[in-house]
């Protein structure tokens, strides 16, 4: 009987223990305990059913290597004997980007190739290049790897650096930086990633439309628009004087972006009353087949205020800028620029001077009687300044003494044969610290070397 009761106690035992080891033992975090929670768990998820669950922020596209949403940057470098590019991108590594320039004609010593490395960065490097280009980085379609995940003409690409090209259906991966032959070398510039605005509703319609934005500096007239023009229109733009004649050298022409925009940058010396800028859009110089497809051969599917035919029956799109300058007419050899309120009377300074003197020569007098004209009928209490400056020849300390001599000699002619008293004028000499030109050739120094009428300096 009491061995019964020893067995019975055991076996009682046994099935304590055993339900101990079923809850001591599972874990907290367990698959069963993840997959169906605790009663407490279960309460909570119902309470809170149909409430999203806050999400982590997803991965910048840009350090998102591989990504469709493609993005090309970093620096450029440029130093006296040498430009580096140190770029960024999310490329695939071993992708291959290649490098062009333009300015008037291509620029060989910036066609050059670079492989992206395994965390998205390449490197170029250039010799010195004085002046103005674009230098263009594009994605190479070289690469089975590279066809394979970007698409045969990169149509799997998306993003803000996709563009169109002159083929249907077929774009190119491009980012762009602009060399400025004003800047002060060293200097370093971003490549940058553009951002479009939204597309015009009637994008790609027959009766087409611009608007425009027009400022200046001293060297260029900057034209910003938006139309609804397809992506890919070529359009150019001509500065006329008020006698509807080109003025030599300074036009400028593109293609219309992704959105409709478009942006010209106008090279000028000088500016004069009933100057303007008609903006053209020419059949024969767009060859792009949707462009050409939207519109006409010779654009007979085009409607609108901007359509103009030619004598020959020739139709074309032309807009019309008239420009706001000054109503000012300085003597013909000295350029008038314009920067927002400051104007800029440049006079060479053989017009003034003899080489290496600061006192007046005798033909000066109607150069100097034609700006004392013009300075006359500003308002009273106008701010001028006289400078002085020449180019980098000779030494530093004498140029500036020289050029500062000369814009006194200036001064002293204009207050002693007009009436200036009501404006408020200082003069001062830069020497060769302010060029306007390359010192590099005789054509640029002649440039350099001048004096300055600044009306409302800017600082």
């Amino acid at each position: 009987m009491k061995r019964s009761y020893i067995y019975i106690a055991f076996f009682v035992l046994l099935i304590f223990l055993a339900g101990c080891k079923d809850t001591t033992n599972e874990e907290p975090n367990s698959s069963k305990a993840k997959e169906n929670g605790s009663g407490e768990e279960q309460s909570k998820s119902k309470e809170t059913e149909g409430q999203k669950e806050p999400k982590e922020s997803p991965i910048d596209y840009k350090e998102d290597i591989g990504n469709l949403k493609v993005w090309i940057g970093g620096e450029m470098i440029v130093e006296d004997d040498q430009i580096i590019v140190e770029g960024q991108s999310n490329l695939l590594p071993g992708s291959i980007i290649s490098s062009s320039g333009n300015s008037t004609l291509p620029i060989a010593a910036f066609m050059k190739n670079a492989e992206v490395q395994k965390d998205g960065s390449f490197r170029f490097e250039y010799p010195g290049y004085e002046g103005n280009a674009i230098i263009d980085f594009r994605l190479s379609s070289l690469g089975e790897d590279t066809t394979k995940h970007y698409g045969v003409y990169f149509n799997q690409v998306t993003g803000p650096q996709r563009y169109k090209t002159s083929q249907s259906e077929q774009y190119e991966v491009r980012a762009s930086v602009l060399l400025d032959a004003n800047k002060d070398i060293p200097y370093t510039l971003p490549i940058e990633t553009p951002k479009w605005s939204e597309l015009p509703a009637d994008y790609g319609e027959s009766n087409i439309w611009m608007n425009v934005d027009v400022t200046t500096d001293h060297k260029f007239i900057y034209i910003h628009g938006k139309s609804n023009l397809l992506e890919g229109t070529w359009l150019g733009g001509d500065l006329m004087n008020a006698t509807d004649v080109i003025v030599p050298f300074s036009y400028d022409y593109t293609n219309v972006n992704p959105d409709g925009s478009f942006a010209l940058k106008i090279p000028y010396l000088s500016l004069r009353p009933g100057m303007y800028i008609p903006i053209q859009v020419h059949a024969d110089q767009n060859s792009w087949d949707d462009v050409l497809a939207a519109y006409g051969e010779d654009f007979g599917k085009l409607e609108g205020d901007l359509l103009q035919t030619t004598d020959d029956g020739k139709r074309y799109l032309e807009k019309t800028i008239e420009l706001d300058i000054p109503d000012m007419e300085p003597p013909e050899k000295v350029d008038l620029t314009v920067a927002d309120e400051e104007i800029k009377m440049q006079v060479p300074d053989d017009l003034l001077f003899d080489f290496d003197e600061s006192t007046l020569k005798d033909s000066s007098q109607e150069t100097l009687d034609g700006i004392l004209a013009e300075l006359e009928e500003l308002e009273p209490e106008t701010t001028v300044h006289i400078n002085g400056h020449t180019d980098n020849q000779g030494e530093t300390s004498y140029n500036l003494n020289l050029s500062l001599e000369r814009a006194q000699s200036v001064f002293h002619y204009l207050e002693e044969h007009g009436d200036i008293s009501h404006l408020t004028i200082h003069t001062e000499g830069y020497g060769q610290t302010a060029p306007i030109e390359s010192n590099e050739d005789e054509d640029g120094r002649s440039k350099n070397r001048r004096v300055e009428m600044v009306i409302n300096p800017e600082g």
